[in-house]
């Protein structure tokens, strides 16, 4: 997955979640018009929005702005009727 390209009309057909330690690995695969993307993330400390990967129409990730985050050095951005942003520290 390109940083700062918006993935349109996504279509997420694979999604996991494994625990490590205090954050999360999340891994993931989508189809878009012309090709099969996959994305792994790790540093997600936060949980509570990951469902909403699976109804993603669109994905973008970018990374954060400012040289002293303590985490979440990256964003994943979801957006299908609404938007939610995904802050982890890692893509892998």
């Amino acid at each position: 997955m390109e940083l700062g390209k918006v993935y349109k009309g996504v279509s997420v057909d694979e999604f996991h979640v494994k625990r490590e330690g205090d954050s999360f690995l999340v891994s993931f695969s989508f189809v878009t018009s012309d090709e099969t993307v996959r994305l792994k993330v790790s540093g997600v400390r936060v949980s509570d929005n990951l469902c909403e990967i699976l109804s993603a129409d669109r994905l973008w990730v970018e990374k954060s702005e400012g040289s002293q985050v303590e985490f979440g050095g990256y964003t994943l951005g979801v957006s299908h009727e609404y938007y939610t942003e995904i802050v982890f520290d890692a893509l892998l």
